[in-house]
């Protein structure tokens, strides 16, 4: 949806402080290339439109399944934290693969790649929570969720971020837009494999039980299950929410040097 432009050096007469040597983010930079990135994807309406119409079609078929149930049950939970990941996976795995020969001369020139991830971040991030408002708002008008609202939409929007840093690592390691493409399904596959939805949680044993513990999804239904109970002990459903957290921090974290490296 964009294309990255070379951000003219500011003068520091201008105010501009250069970033430290070996800091991470050139926040002035990120800055620009944040706001241009939005301009391109509020330009091209039509693919912002599309991304969008997706949370809404989630919803509308988990209204289906379970409008006619008295209220929610586990699998609800974990279906909407699957949808949501998978939004935030599939709204970023092409946004660095697409662009890949204009980020790389650019870099060459002056374009920082923490200014870069951190303005995919930042601008996705924003259509990741129009999303999840969206489709947490049409699930619980017409489905008794059992979950606050709020609460819902905090869940969601942790699990849509951690789906969003899983594309941008996707879009950074490939070299096309189909191959990224393709690999989200096999990134989303063993959340469903690996979950105690295929099998007792008690099963899962060695290396089973560490893919299980590892898999997002895991820890985003847990939190929703546990603000789902009459007396939510809140500590710990924000605690489950940590590890989606830690689990965005590395997947950008890894995708910073792999782009790093990267040479024209």
């Amino acid at each position: 949806m964009s294309e990255p432009t070379a951000v003219d050096p500011p003068k520091q007469e201008d105010g501009y402080v250069p970033p430290a040597r070996g800091r991470f983010i050139d926040w002035y930079q990120g800055g620009v290339l944040s706001d241009r990135y939005l301009e391109t994807i509020l330009a091209d309406w039509k693919s912002t439109g599309l991304l969008l119409l997706q949370a809404p079609l989630l919803a509308g078929m988990a209204v289906m399944v379970w409008g006619n149930v008295s209220r929610a049950n586990a699998a609800l939970y974990f279906v909407m934290v699957l949808s949501v990941l998978w939004l935030g996976c599939m709204n970023a795995c092409r946004e660095i693969v697409k662009e890949r020969a204009l980020f790389l001369r650019e870099k060459m020139v002056n374009l920082d790649v923490g200014a870069y991830l951190y303005s995919k971040v930042r601008v996705l991030s924003l259509i990741g929570i129009v999303q999840v408002v969206l489709y947490s708002l049409i699930v619980y008008r017409w489905v008794d969720v059992r979950v606050a609202i709020g609460w819902l939409i905090i869940a969601l929007l942790f699990t849509v971020l951690c789906g969003t840093c899983l594309g941008l690592l996707i879009s950074a390691l490939v070299k096309r837009s189909d191959y990224a493409v393709g690999m989200v399904p096999l990134v989303i596959l063993p959340q469903i494999l690996f979950s105690e939805f295929a099998i007792s949680k008690d099963q899962f044993k060695g290396v089973s039980e560490t893919i299980y513990k590892l898999m997002p999804s895991r820890w985003g239904y847990e939190s929703l299950a546990e603000f789902a109970k009459t007396s939510p002990e809140f500590v710990s459903a924000f605690g489950y929410l940590l590890p989606l957290l830690l689990f965005s921090c590395l997947f950008v974290g890894i995708a910073y040097p792999v782009l790093k490296w990267q040479k024209y």
